[in-house]
């Protein structure tokens, strides 16, 4: 039996709270961008950029900080940029700036069998707006 692909082109939708757009899931997603970010495309700091803040948003920034990479809110340059759209009854995350095969690369770093490498003290990221720390 084939799996589902968690990603429809560059997109993850579904309803808020239910699988794929749950807090866990999301955080994992996270966590697995800013390993891909780091490890395939050899960036040392991270940085994505988000539309608004919202519950999938901020589960999904809160997994790419543990990653060690910064968010920042409601600015237009990052390595990668998601936003958020709603249609019906359906919630939309759409991710801006990777290639088709990076979401392949990365839904093989969040179903494989190894722990995604988390950061620790200052390393942890940060979330940035109109320049400041939150």
């Amino acid at each position: 039996m084939l799996s589902e692909s968690l990603f429809k082109e560059n997109k993850i939708s579904g309803k808020r709270g239910v699988y794929p757009l749950t807090g866990e899931n999301l955080f994992r997603v996270g966590l697995a961008l800013c390993t891909l970010l780091s490890i395939d495309k050899e960036i040392h700091k991270p940085t994505m950029c988000v539309s608004e803040l919202n519950f999938l948003i901020m589960a999904l920034s809160t997994g790419f900080m543990a990653g060690g990479g910064d968010v920042f809110v409601f600015e237009g340059q990052a390595d990668v940029c998601v936003r958020y759209e709603r249609k019906e009854e359906l919630d939309i995350l759409v991710f801006e700036g990777l290639e088709p095969l990076d979401f392949k690369k990365l839904e093989s770093i969040l179903f494989s069998r190894y722990n995604m490498p988390r950061k620790e003290g200052e390393e942890i990221g940060n979330i940035w707006t109109q320049r400041e720390r939150l």
